[in-house]
């Protein structure tokens, strides 16, 4: 049942199921995504104000459809996929958030990611690559939309972060500080403690 009154926020573990997304010595990015994505609904679900829903608590693919379909559905406040990031090098770094290039600067797509980006690094000091933009699925939500890359599996220091259990707790503490954040951007009536 709704909290009354409350904001929805729509929270997409990345991939699923039949998509693990990127694996990498053994870790697959769909757990990770699913992990930290549960911890930030935990936080939200503690909040009177939010009422967050999960596109999956679970193994299982969701169409990239169906996920940002979700945001329309339950007129949401914003959608936020969390994802972990990969490429062919070991030394990239970092955390990075991206919005679709149908956005312009400055709209409330890039306004969300900015802000989550901002709030992820003053949580876990990794580096700040920025906030991107490109083509992507997200176009097809009319919601404020963004995908952050909370770090890189191809690198073994964030490889293992990613994977410990204390530093999930501080990526999802950063995405749920940044929700509010954003929150309170966009609407003063709701106060940021």
């Amino acid at each position: 049942m709704k909290k009354k009154c409350t904001i929805t926020i729509v929270l997409d573990a990345g991939h699923g199921g039949k998509d693990p997304g990127a694996v990498v010595a053994g870790v697959k990015e769909k757990d990770v995504n699913l992990a930290v994505a549960k911890r930030v609904f935990s936080l939200a679900k503690e909040d009177n104000r939010l009422d967050p829903v999960l596109t999956r608590n679970a193994d299982v693919y969701i169409t990239l459809k169906d996920r940002v379909h979700l945001a329309d559905k339950l007129d949401a406040a914003l959608y936020l996929s969390i994802q972990a990031n990969a490429c062919d090098f070991s030394d990239v770094e970092g955390i990075e958030t991206w919005v679709d290039e149908i956005h312009s600067p400055g709209d409330p797509s890039w306004q969300l990611a900015g802000i989550i980006q901002s709030s992820l690094i003053k949580a876990t000091g990794a580096t700040d690559r920025g906030v991107r933009s490109q083509e992507l699925y997200l176009h097809s939500t009319e919601h404020p939309a963004a995908l952050v890359e909370i770090g890189f599996l191809t690198s073994k220091e964030e490889r293992n972060s990613l994977t410990d259990p204390v530093y999930q707790g501080m990526v999802a503490q950063g995405i749920f500080d940044g929700i509010l954040a954003y929150l309170t951007h966009i609407d003063r009536s709701f106060s940021y403690p």
